[in-house]
């Protein structure tokens, strides 16, 4: 049986788009409300995906409401906090359409907007023009925020100024130097908020992809000081979690950092799948023993499904099974993994291929067939 999802562009429907104009209205009543919600919905609008739906309200939006910039922003910042969530970074989106087209003239103002709407969905996406646009400015009104007692502005300190944010528009300039970033990082690494430092982690592991080395150097620094610092586990964590990729990819640096035993001395044996064949929607079940002649140690077990790729190619994705230290010589280890079709990825009839990997090393492999 096939699992079905609800793609979030759906989130933005007909009783979506009327609520927003019955907001906008109360707020500015000379706001055309059948006019605004006919043309967001008009020609094409079945076949918009997520962002391009998003666009195109912001869009249909900033050529209704007044042209006067202080109107303007005082009207959506009073129904954005009605539309809390990720669709709701519409209103975010919004001020970078209008501010954009002045930068520089308007800079307080858009900022200003920015870091009050972030708090209701998130800026992430809109402060990253103004990065480009003066990028020395705009670290320094970020360094400014991570202080702030809001933690949504912390996170967005961070979190916009992700060198990889997905979705987001590049920042070029941070990816190939990201040292301007760190002395944010660094002020926000013991953030009281996890929801902070997760994003301190994302933003080091975005780095990571360009710059290990860099982040290698913070890692070991920071966990040097963590004994000292106001919460060591929080601290440690944080790290693992920025040094993920690095993890995940074997780098020996990163590993040595955690403790992880040279994976040279570890095998696996009897990889079995429980069926060679499985449709869309069903669930692979595979068991594996980890062997050594030595006792096993401290061991990172993951696996990576190799999708198939519409030209035929494999990809691989990781997923992690457990993390345990094994005083014993051989350990059963046994997992599950679900094929469905996920707004993130849809799946290919052909090959695919369960891989085994220790310690980011792959040790074995198990060929199977996925239809649709």
């Amino acid at each position: 049986m096939t699992t079905s999802f609800t793609p979030l562009k759906f989130g933005y429907d007909k009783a979506y788009i009327e609520r927003i104009a019955d907001g906008v209205s109360q707020q500015w009543p000379p706001f055309p409300h059948s006019e605004f919600c006919k043309a967001v919905l008009g020609e094409g609008w079945d076949q918009l995906e997520l962002k391009a739906r998003m666009k195109r309200i912001s869009a249909c939006l900033d050529e209704r409401l007044p042209t006067d910039l202080p109107a303007f922003l005082g009207a959506i910042e009073h129904v954005a906090p009605h539309f809390p969530s990720f669709l709701g970074m519409l209103f975010p989106d919004l001020v970078e359409l209008r501010v954009g087209r002045d930068f520089q003239r308007h800079w307080d103002l858009g900022a200003g907007a920015l870091a009050r709407l972030t708090k209701y969905s998130s800026s992430e996406f809109a402060v990253r023009p103004m990065i480009v646009e003066d990028q020395q400015r705009m670290l320094a009104q970020m360094q400014e925020w991570a202080t702030s007692d809001c933690e949504h502005l912390r996170r967005l300190a961070s979190e916009g100024c992700r060198p990889r944010l997905p979705w987001a528009m590049a920042l070029p300039e941070l990816k190939r130097d990201p040292s301007p970033l760190l002395p944010i990082l660094e002020s926000l690494r013991d953030d009281e908020s996890e929801y902070v430092r997760r994003s301190v982690a994302n933003n080091l592991n975005d780095v990571a992809k360009d710059h290990p080395d860099v982040v290698l150097g913070v890692a070991e620094r920071w966990l040097e000081e963590a004994p000292s610092c106001a919460s060591p586990k929080h601290r440690r964590r944080m790290v693992k979690h920025a040094c993920r990729t690095l993890l995940k990819a074997g780098d020996g640096r990163a590993m040595a950092l955690f403790g992880f035993r040279d994976p040279r001395g570890l095998s696996i044996r009897d990889l079995k799948l429980d069926r060679a064949k499985i449709k869309l929607g069903d669930t692979l079940g595979f068991d594996l023993t980890i062997s050594s002649k030595d006792p096993i140690g401290l061991v990172r077990v993951e696996y990576a499904v190799h999708y198939q790729k519409a030209n035929g190619s494999l990809s691989p994705k990781v997923f992690k099974i457990s993390e345990f230290d094994c005083a014993e010589t051989n350990r059963t280890v046994r997992r599950r993994h679900h094929f469905r079709d996920l707004s993130t990825r849809r799946h290919h009839a052909g090959p695919h291929r369960i891989e085994i990997r220790l310690n980011g090393t792959p040790k074995a492999h198990a060929d199977f067939d996925l239809s649709r």
